[in-house]
């Protein structure tokens, strides 16, 4: 990933990103992500895609699915996102292939998840986040689900993102 264009953004702009990531994940989110006098600064790369550092940081990418919180970010800053536990042996699949999270490798599934929630992946024996998808059915489907794709893997630890990430 190259950047093409990186700007500060303006108080408008500010409020319109919030607003939208209020509607996505709610107003603690908010709180928890942008603390006072945020310096909020917009990264375009030459994939199009728009990436979002607070204080300096990167924390947010702007993707096809919506606003997701960039894993180092999440690693540091334990934001209120929803959580998907998983197995340990479903772990090298998730982070080493970025696999999708597939029921029987399921834990524990946050009770308020609802379909194309982005929702935390993290492990069972550390709770340590190892991944970032999109809900594919509500919590109650997928405890329903006696196997299959639950959860779309969208960002996970060593992929392209994380890389840009660790380089920023």
């Amino acid at each position: 990933m190259n950047i093409t264009k990186r700007h500060f953004i303006r108080k408008d702009e500010l409020d319109e990103l919030k607003q939208s990531l209020g509607e996505m994940y709610g107003e603690t989110f908010i709180e928890e992500v942008f603390p006072k006098k945020s310096r909020v600064e917009i990264i375009i790369t030459e994939e199009d895609d728009n990436l979002y550092a607070i204080n300096g940081k990167l924390a947010l990418w702007n993707s096809k699915e919506g606003y997701i919180p960039v894993l180092p970010f999440l690693l540091d800053n334990r934001i209120g996102l929803k959580s998907i536990i998983v197995d340990m042996g479903a772990v090298p699949y998730v982070t080493l292939n970025q696999a999708d999270i597939m029921r029987p490798g399921i834990t524990e599934i946050d009770s308020s998840i609802e379909k194309g929630d982005i929702v935390r992946i993290a492990d069972e024996k550390n709770n340590r986040t190892l991944a970032v998808g999109k809900a594919m059915y509500g919590a109650k489907e997928m405890e329903q689900k006696e196997k299959g794709k639950v959860v779309k893997n969208l960002h996970t630890i060593n992929d392209d993102m994380w890389e840009f990430a660790e380089r920023f």
